[in-house]
């Protein structure tokens, strides 16, 4: 497992030494041609995470190991009428590799989500968002030594609540931007084969039974939590953002005799990328 963790930590390292130069980028600011809803904040972090995976289809034990995840987030500022709104798309994915004993476990899991909030300011410095999100979300795990069932495909959908509080903290190279992130799933519909039910019998057979199951917080107690820190700073003589997140992301459900748990915690490192349009010309765009 060492030997594991070792490498993805390499990976990684490499990998964010590739994407330094590209990402990092002097900022073009015209401050009286900014439209503050045409605003848009991008980062792709890249991290390693720590999993814990129960699928009683496949064991009844938890597998615990490492995996990869890398996240990509697209944060934009809208106006509509009077209302002031800000619109969220994420996608994160995570390769991982966990064990219990002797028996290895590979898992995949993605999921993409779309967020619609309406902000609150708190004095000059905090801000705090509500809004509404959907999710959608797929993957799966393998165990190959299992004698009978091998898979467990995961598909889900589900509607949920969100909510953001963003402080800005003043700093001699721009703002230091703290944020913290939580949804909650509230009603969805997942895949779920029956008990000894197998993928043969649902699609070779056709025997789809309860299959299709809705979800909610009493059979699907779910939660994700986010914080992050988005700190400037200069590099190679060039000003540019930092992202710092970690990520605490669990997955629950007991349906259909079976129960599931899936615990993701990960840490991530990127850079923040700000997209300015402005009103003279709106196919200028001037990048962080």
């Amino acid at each position: 497992m060492k030997n594991v963790i070792s490498k993805v930590t390499v990976f990684i390292a490499a990998l964010v030494l590739t994407v330094l130069p590209v990402i990092s980028r002097a900022q073009h600011f015209v401050a009286d041609s900014i439209i503050p809803e045409r605003i848009v904040v991008k980062s792709t972090t890249y991290g390693i995470s720590g999993i814990n995976n129960l699928d009683t289809y496949l064991s009844g034990y938890n597998h615990t190991g490492a995996g990869l995840h890398i996240a990509h987030e697209n944060f934009r500022d809208a106006r509509t009428g009077n209302y002031r709104w800000k619109f969220q798309t994420t996608f994160d994915g995570t390769l991982g590799y966990a064990t219990q004993g002797n028996n290895a476990q590979l898992a995949g899991m993605a999921a993409y989500r779309w967020s619609g909030y309406h902000p609150f300011e708190i004095g000059k410095r905090l801000k705090l968002l509500a809004g509404a999100q959907i999710q959608v979300g797929s993957g799966a795990l393998y165990i190959p030594t299992n004698g009978n069932n091998l898979v467990s495909v995961k598909m889900r959908a589900a509607l949920a609540a969100s909510g953001m509080a963003i402080y800005h903290i003043p700093t001699k190279r721009g703002d230091c931007v703290l944020r913290y992130q939580i949804d909650v799933p509230l009603a969805g519909v997942m895949f779920a084969p029956e008990f000894g039910q197998s993928y043969y019998e649902i699609f070779g057979l056709g025997d789809y039974g309860r299959t299709v199951s809705f979800s909610h917080p009493v059979n699907s107690p779910s939660m994700r939590n986010t914080f992050s820190a988005d700190i400037p700073i200069k590099m190679w003589s060039r000003s540019t953002t930092l992202r710092l997140s970690y990520v605490i992301d669990i997955l629950q459900s007991d349906i259909n005799d079976i129960r599931t748990h899936l615990y993701n915690h990960a840490f991530t490192i990127g850079f923040v990328k700000t997209i300015y349009k402005v009103k003279r010309d709106e196919r200028k765009i001037f990048h962080n």
